[in-house]
């Protein structure tokens, strides 16, 4: 899977140089250049068979290319220079390519001299020079970048495509497992942080098999595993997405999904949104010749913790480009998105970019990380905590060779950071039996009404993991088929969460603690939409429950004032069903003012308790 990537670009325009409108009517040296395509034994054959057709007419000049294409850094600069000496046709390409191979070797000053050269008709110019002039100011104005080696956690082997959870906790790698002259065989693997470092990478054996497995990204939360496998049984393609649902620590069964989310091309780099609405992917389809696309797709989290996939589609053009854009990693904060391209402005390989969403959902310019975190090398994979402030890349080992590619941790400058994310964990239990529960688990945003994050406590001991912004006002909705929901306002407690669901039967209630009111008031305040249409939702799916509002209050006021406040409030409540469609003789309300209280009512906290709106079923 990663090599894929890297063995494209030849392939590429060895097929377009044999099959496009070639620049000679030399008949003796087109038909030489394509045999020369087509019956060869091996690269080195290959260009001493086309360096011959230079001899035969030195101003073709798909030769030069090839040859460019096919010899490393210094011969194909030798190359290029010959072809532009011999006035070859087609020099502004040629100049071009030269331009391209200083560039990815990190001579800028030498790529902007040839891209001066280039004719001023050709609309290629102005673009090309204001990329490599920026990648000049961001060389020149270097960001801070202390890479640590995770050398307790990093093996001999190949450490790519780093994924970890939101907690920073698990981290999760591709390992490329060399075997001899026999190739490779890519895996998966895991790391525990233990005191601060990182244990050994350990295969995860539920998921690896003979065949490949990589490309993999841990869900922010630890409850799934998206991964890439290649010519599976199963597969639509060369390569499908699969996931897994991890239960009590063991991952399940891998699972694909087949169409729409896969295809008979190629897909990798699945990264699942904290909201789990949306899953962010690289893929070649829609007859991409070269490289990838970033797409996304909707999702829905079925209650039994299954995904299903609708609606794939690519990203917009302020993100994907004509080459490559592959490994996007979509933070917990839900709107920072980054990846890596080698079609923006960059050092010459795939860096490292990063995009905001606007709260119109529109996904903002990609800025480059800068250097030296991004170089002329190519980044291998990328990856951020939860609370933003670290991040994790695959780079080759400089100091160490022989290592290959190792995951290194650093610190973010401010500039690059997402928004810091906290994490709640808890666990969910059937309130009469005490037994573990497997339910949907939201937070949500007060004010926005969004959805935060949401995922499926474990079905085998119900625990779970949910995220919220480090500032701000949140709520908890649990909610599983056969139980009234959990409702209540989400505090930023590091003591473990115990909710009990209640399982329906008559005279059981539930607090709808996300209903809000005015001071003195019986107007809904928008806040509580969320709460109304979570109630509304219970009902449609429970056609056969009747519902009682009951409203309380605290007791500052008269018992009058409390008594009328109560019912009004009950009253609102039902009204909002009403006008969502809920059947009125399904529905009743009353009003107990204070008499009813939960709390002392001599301190705020108390009395906010005791203000209160409650669902009862008959």
């Amino acid at each position: 899977m990663k090599k894929n990537l890297l063995l494209i670009g030849c392939l590429i325009v060895l097929g377009l140089s044999a099959q496009s409108q070639l620049s000679t009517s030399n008949t003796k040296a087109v038909k030489a250049y394509k045999k020369a395509l087509t019956q060869y034994a091996n690269r080195a054959d290959i260009v001493k068979r086309v360096k011959k057709v230079i001899k035969i007419d030195p101003k073709f000049v798909e030769p030069y290319w090839v040859v460019a294409e096919l010899s490393g850094y210094k011969d194909a600069i030798e190359i290029l220079q010959l072809a532009i000496k011999n006035k070859t046709r087609m020099t502004d390409q040629t100049r071009m390519m030269l331009a391209g191979l200083y560039y990815k070797a990190g001579e800028y000053s030498n790529a902007i001299g040839e891209i001066q050269l280039i004719d001023d008709n050709n609309p290629q110019k102005q673009g090309l020079l204001n990329d490599y002039q920026k990648i000049i100011g961001l060389f020149r104005d270097t960001v801070p970048f202390e890479p640590k080696n995770l050398i307790y956690a990093n093996t001999n082997y190949d450490e790519y495509f780093p994924s970890v959870t939101a907690d920073d906790k698990i981290l999760s790698v591709t390992t490329s497992l060399k075997y001899g002259t026999y190739g490779e065989q890519e895996d998966m693997a895991y790391s525990r942080q233990v005191n601060g470092n990182w244990m050994p990478f350990l295969p995860i054996d539920e998921l690896n098999t003979a065949n490949n497995e990589g490309s993999q990204t841990i869900s922010a939360d630890g409850r799934y595993m998206f991964f890439v496998g290649c010519n599976r049984p199963d597969g639509l393609g060369s390569c499908d997405i699969y996931y897994s649902i991890n239960t009590n620590g063991s991952w399940g069964y891998p699972i694909n999904p087949r169409s729409p989310l896969n295809s008979s091309e190629w897909e990798t780099n699945p990264s699942l949104s904290p909201a789990g609405n949306e899953l962010f992917f690289a893929t070649n389809r829609k007859g991409l010749n070269s490289g990838s696309d970033i797409w996304h797709c909707d999702v829905e989290i079925m209650e039994n913790g299954l995904l299903k996939f609708s609606n794939p589609r690519p990203l917009s053009n302020l993100i994907n480009t004509a080459k490559t854009e592959y490994a996007p990693f979509i933070h917990s904060d839900n709107q920072t998105l980054y990846f890596l391209s080698d079609g923006h402005p960059g050092f010459g390989g795939a860096d490292i970019f990063v995009s905001r969403k606007d709260e119109n959902g529109v996904w903002g310019i990609p800025k480059n990380l800068g250097y030296p975190i991004n170089t002329k090398d190519n980044v291998y994979g990328f990856t951020v905590n939860g609370a933003g402030n670290k991040g994790y890349i695959s780079l080759k080992n400089t100091e160490n060779p022989q290592r290959g590619l190792d995951i290194y941790e650093f610190e973010l400058y401010p500039e690059i950071r997402p928004r810091t994310m906290t994490y709640i964990v808890g666990n969910v239990y059937d309130a009469d039996t005490q037994k573990p529960l497997g339910a949907t688990v939201e937070t949500f945003d007060y004010n926005s009404q969004k959805t935060i994050a949401e995922s499926v406590s474990d079905i085998q001991i119900g625990e779970f993991t949910t995220f919220l912004p480090d500032t701000g006002q949140y709520g908890l909705n649990i909610r599983k088929s056969g139980y009234l929901f959990y409702s209540s306002k989400l505090e930023k407690s590091k003591e473990k969460l115990k909710v009990y669901l209640q399982p329906i039967k008559s005279g059981k209630s539930i607090v709808l603690n996300n209903i809000f009111f005015d001071f003195n008031s019986s107007d809904l305040d928008p806040k509580s939409e969320k709460e109304i249409s979570r109630l509304t939702d219970f009902l449609n799916k429970n056609s056969n429950v009747k519902v009682m509002i009951v409203g309380h209050t605290d007791n500052v006021g008269s018992y009058v004032f409390n008594k009328n406040l109560s019912e009004k409030r009950a009253e609102a409540v039902v009204n909002a069903l009403i006008d969502r469609g809920i059947l009125k003789d399904r529905l009743s309300s009353k009003g107990m003012g204070a008499t009813q209280s939960v709390a002392p009512n001599d301190t705020e906290e108390g009395r906010a308790k005791n203000r209160r709106v409650e669902s009862e079923i008959l």
